[in-house]
């Protein structure tokens, strides 16, 4: 016959195992890793914004891997923008423009015909001034970019979305050119391509 002793312990030792078992299953998450659907996009984007109060034109690419369950998908990639106008401030002067970073994004719905995607990038950039007449002024940022979008599925594999965007930047060290000129709202159309 066993100790009373021994039974308490027993019993104490199952109760807690079952507990533990109990509490690691029940957690309700966001996205179940254990049964994401894992996927991935990648394709162009073209915006539109202002530096000093003149139009500029970006054109990028981002990219990276999803991962879904039920309506919701989140994404880590990484993404790449460059100004494509040159800005001509001066008749000997030009401002040239890139900057990229990681992207952690978040989809709801993403097999809606149309849903909304939000992303953020973190990341660095550089920017120039260059003169004509070889004195180029040279300057690095941080930058964080919030976008929203609403994209449409027009096919399996391939998205098309429009949406706004706000660039917040640090001070790049340029005389004449600060936190302020670099960051701003804008708005830009995307094109996705592979599978949520």
């Amino acid at each position: 016959m066993a100790h009373p002793t021994i039974k308490w312990l027993a019993l104490i030792v199952w109760l807690a195992s079952s507990a533990l078992t109990t509490s690691a299953s029940a957690k309700d998450t966001l996205i179940d890793l254990d049964n994401a659907r894992v996927g991935g996009y990648g394709g162009p984007m073209f915006k539109s914004g202002q530096i000093q109060n003149e139009q500029t034109f970006e054109i990028g690419a981002s990219g990276g891997a999803t991962f879904t369950t039920g309506r919701h998908s989140i994404a880590l990639g990484g993404g790449i923008y460059s100004l494509a106008n040159e800005l001509d401030w001066d008749i000997d002067e030009r401002l040239e423009m890139s900057y990229g970073g990681l992207i952690l994004g978040y989809t709801y719905n993403p097999e809606a015909l149309a849903h909304v995607d939000t992303q953020l990038l973190l990341g660095a950039g550089g920017v120039t001034m260059v003169n004509l007449d070889g004195a180029n002024s040279d300057g690095t940022f941080l930058v964080s970019e919030l976008t929203t979008q609403v994209s449409v599925n027009v096919t399996d594999f391939m998205a098309i979305g429009l949406g706004a965007s706000f660039r917040q930047t640090s001070d790049p060290g340029i005389i004449g050119l600060g936190a302020n000129d670099l960051s701003s709202p804008g708005f830009f159309i995307s094109f996705q391509f592979g599978s949520l």
